[in-house]
């Protein structure tokens, strides 16, 4: 072949060498022939085989001494995410960190989402970690915001991604209706969620919704595109009859459009976790979705009552509903025999009408007050836990 041809060559054959040389003759042949080799290997490739620019595209190069090498040009997109630093990485179990090891999978988290603002100045990634979904987003929206708890992370980006815009906070404790006025308009959400506090997190940005001032404008939240345990996922978009129908199906289908984008293998995580994962997207500015879905009944209302209809679910209302019903209260037989799973997200805020008659009669609705809030003080605590979101702070702090 060519090859063993080269390699028997006399154009590759050395003198005789002195014993006091410290290579030898045997040496200095292989050595010159794997030098031709490598130089000619790099010109076939670059000739016929590499890329002339993006990921993976080489160029050939000679150092001094003549030795071919090769540099590889920075891609436009990377190809794979960041490796990390073995020992300083371990994923945190307390934090719930399952890293993104999977390019593929993080162009196509973030080629669904979708933003306007200018260079990105309202996209929010929650929870960037080690910078995966980051790397790619970047280039995309330059002025985003990542939101992240791990100060490991913070200064890991800090180094990869100098140019990131990073908020060492827990998610869980941002007001993203005071985030949307920092930021100048509505905020897009984008992020690989924690299993273990996915739910807090969707309510932290339902709170952020229903703490709207005037629900014909924008949303807060223009959308979230999130990744989540694939069971959650079905629970968002499940109808009613079915077993996964529960408070985030209603929830969360009065408020947006929720979709599972994709199904998420295991193997695209480090640690890889036990279960599904799924991408979701939350659409808050779908029409026939929004606060105003709710006619006027107090979030904290409509909650009591969802809430203690899924508690027994198999229970007809007029039993499970006992506990918050007033003594001179009953529900028409029409409502009180029928169970929660079979009511559709609507008719949850019709039956909170009809649990407090007193406030939501049709003399009470008009003669209701309207009191201004104060449009920089922290969105009311509905949904989320009493030791999360905000305390008045400035959230870009």
């Amino acid at each position: 072949s060519f090859f063993t041809d080269l390699l028997s060559s006399s154009l590759l054959a050395e003198e005789p060498q002195k014993p006091c040389v410290a290579m030898t003759g045997a040496r200095m042949h292989v050595w010159a022939t794997l030098t031709v080799l490598l130089y000619l290997l790099g010109g076939i490739a670059s000739w016929s085989f590499a890329p002339k620019s993006g990921i993976g595209a080489s160029r050939r190069v000679l150092s001094s001494s003549g030795t071919a090498r090769f540099a590889v040009e920075e891609a436009e997109e990377p190809d794979r995410p960041f490796t990390l630093p073995t020992e300083a990485f371990r994923p945190k179990q307390s934090l719930g960190q399952n890293y993104l090891s999977d390019q593929n999978y993080v162009r196509k988290i973030c080629d669904a989402l979708q933003d306007d603002s200018q260079d990105g100045s309202r996209v929010v990634e929650l929870g960037p970690g080690t910078g995966a979904l980051s790397r790619t987003l970047l280039k995309r929206y330059p002025q985003m915001t990542a939101v992240e708890i791990d100060g490991r992370a913070v200064e890991f980006l800090g180094e990869k991604l100098p140019d990131l815009r990073v908020m060492q906070s827990d998610v869980l404790q941002i007001d993203y209706r005071l985030l949307s006025q920092a930021l100048g308009g509505p905020i897009s959400l984008i992020g690989n969620l924690p299993y273990h506090i996915t739910s807090q997190i969707l309510f932290c940005i339902a709170d952020a919704v229903l703490g709207m001032e005037d629900p014909e404008e924008t949303p807060p939240v223009k959308r979230a595109v999130v990744t989540m345990q694939y069971e959650v996922a079905e629970r968002l978009i499940a109808p009613p009859k079915c077993k996964d129908y529960g408070i985030l199906s209603v929830l969360f289908q009065l408020l947006c459009k929720p979709k599972i984008n994709f199904k998420i293998p295991p193997t695209v995580f480090y640690p890889q976790p036990k279960v599904d994962s799924a991408l979701v997207t939350l659409d808050f500015t779908n029409e026939g979705c929004g606060s105003g879905q709710l006619e006027g009944v107090d979030p904290a209302d409509f909650k009591d009552v969802l809430r203690t209809s899924f508690q027994q679910r198999r229970k007809m209302l007029r039993q499970s509903l006992k506990g918050i019903l007033g003594a001179d209260v009953q529900l028409p037989d029409s409502w009180g025999t029928r169970r929660p799973e079979a009511l559709a997200p609507e008719e949850f805020v019709e039956l909170t009408m009809l649990c407090f008659p007193e406030k939501y009669n049709e003399d009470a609705m008009m003669l209701r007050e309207y009191t201004p809030r104060d449009p920089a003080a922290p969105s009311p605590k509905i949904w989320r836990k009493e030791r999360h979101g905000a305390d008045g702070r400035d959230p870009l702090r």
